[in-house]
């Protein structure tokens, strides 16, 4: 299958094993919020740089073995054509996420009332016999980070710690951030929120699918006054993005959730990530596991 989709303008230069990638046009290296810094691999040294905010994304290519993608894609493709998301139509999603519970009262009891079965289902049912990819990146996460890594609690439930995406054909996601300033996180004053995709399937090059980013915002109640009615802002407003990525399946990318991004429309296949977030309070406190 041929498709296609607008080039990414982006310019690189090396720094040992930082990669910093900026927007084209831009004139140098020095102001992260026109810059990108990212990593090559998830290390220790690399996920304290992101947590940190010396480091804007992680991209980790073949990640996750391939061969297991391979395996459990079909468990999880029928898996979210059964499943409900009230967020948008734009997407399929197994389990409540932590969008859809700050809507209302009653989705953040729905979220957590089914936060432990959303988990079993994805550990021991579309992934049984392997690891699955949010379980990899929290262990690691608990290794990594010198005060380790927990799963988020909310009134003395267990937050769902990991989430199954998948964008068919014509889906996309609009340009957003993922707020730190709601209520069912308020408990942890968290500082920085980083965004995980391990990614199952992709679509082929040209066919959409890809994660673009743009600048970082820092005043999340001016970002709320200038949302769409649906969620997120409107692309046709913000230019072209500063930085495009086209994953492959097994491909991690972590990134610092204040910078928009969004998700190019799939003109051809389907995008399935596996995904969480990582909150952190400050550089000395345990990370926080959700999704």
């Amino acid at each position: 299958m041929k498709c296609s989709t607008a080039p990414a303008q982006t310019s690189a230069g090396r720094l040992g094993e930082v990669i910093i990638v900026v927007s084209s046009g831009q004139p140098g290296f020095a102001n992260l919020q026109n810059s990108f810094a990212f990593a090559e691999t998830l290390s220790k040294s690399s996920l304290g740089l992101l947590v940190r905010g010396q480091v804007d994304v992680i991209w980790h290519q073949r990640f996750y073995p391939p061969t297991i993608c391979q395996a459990v894609l079909p468990r999880i493709s029928e898996a979210c054509e059964a499943a409900s998301y009230t967020l948008t139509s734009d997407l399929q999603s197994l389990g409540t996420s932590i969008g859809e519970a700050t809507e209302s009262t009653e989705n953040t009891e729905r979220y957590l009332l089914t936060a432990r079965d959303t988990i079993s289902m994805i550990r021991d049912e579309l992934f049984r016999d392997y690891k699955s990819p949010c379980d990899v990146i929290r262990l690691l996460a608990d290794e990594y980070w010198p005060y380790g890594a927990m799963v988020g609690k909310h009134g003395g439930s267990t937050m769902l710690s990991g989430i199954i995406r998948r964008w068919p054909s014509g889906g996309h996601a609009n340009p957003h951030i993922d707020q730190r300033d709601i209520s069912i996180l308020s408990n942890y004053n968290l500082v920085r929120r980083i965004g995980i995709n391990v990614y199952l399937e992709t679509p082929e090059d040209e066919c959409g699918g890809e994660i673009e980013f743009w600048h970082k915002i820092t005043d999340e109640a001016l970002y709320v006054s200038q949302k769409r009615s649906d969620y997120g802002l409107d692309r046709d407003q913000l230019g072209d993005p500063m930085l495009v990525i086209h994953p492959h399946q097994g491909d991690l990318i972590m990134f610092d959730a204040a910078r928009l991004h969004g998700v190019r429309r799939v003109t051809g296949g389907s995008r399935v990530t596996a995904a969480c977030f990582l909150g952190a309070k400050s550089t000395h406190d345990p990370l926080v596991v959700f999704a």
